[in-house]
């Protein structure tokens, strides 16, 4: 089963707000002052802008979990990787801004394996939740969590 990542509304603003600014540059920009290495209208400056925006986008519309196979396959954008269900140990909720592979600041924190940590954001976290739990009944779930 498919989970898309939840997405919250700054990450929208900060993701979609470089694309546009990106664009924006080539419809009002100007010859910069300076020396600069990259220009916006050179062939370098366009191919890395094209790149960005790719990335950005691929990260945007490609950011979800799959569980299968008892495993949780996560992607995020070009990235991989993935978690065998039977060695997840607790389930927390918690609030953090930083890099994983989600785009939301609510997030799902998975404690796996001997020390490994992963935090994902899936859209219909109660759904997620529940079928975790019935391919591994020993995942232990934070108080904070509910699955009724």
């Amino acid at each position: 089963m498919y989970f898309p990542s939840k997405k919250d509304i700054w990450f929208f603003f900060m993701f979609w707000g470089m694309i546009l600014f990106l664009v924006f540059i080539y419809f009002v920009g100007s010859d910069p002052v300076g020396f600069q290495l990259i220009t916006y209208n050179s062939v370098a400056g366009i191919i890395i802008n094209v790149l960005i925006i790719g990335l950005l986008l691929w990260l945007w519309f490609g950011t979800g979990y799959k569980v299968e196979d008892g495993l949780i396959k996560v992607r995020y954008g070009p990235f991989r990787s993935s978690v065998k269900i039977e060695e997840i140990r607790k389930l927390s909720k918690i609030k953090s801004p930083f890099t994983a592979p989600a785009l939301s600041v609510d997030r799902v924190e998975i404690l796996y394996g001997q020390y490994n940590v992963l935090n994902i954001s899936p859209r219909d976290e109660k759904a997620f939740i529940q079928l975790l739990i019935t391919e591994n009944p020993n995942i232990q779930l934070d108080k904070k969590l509910s699955i009724n």
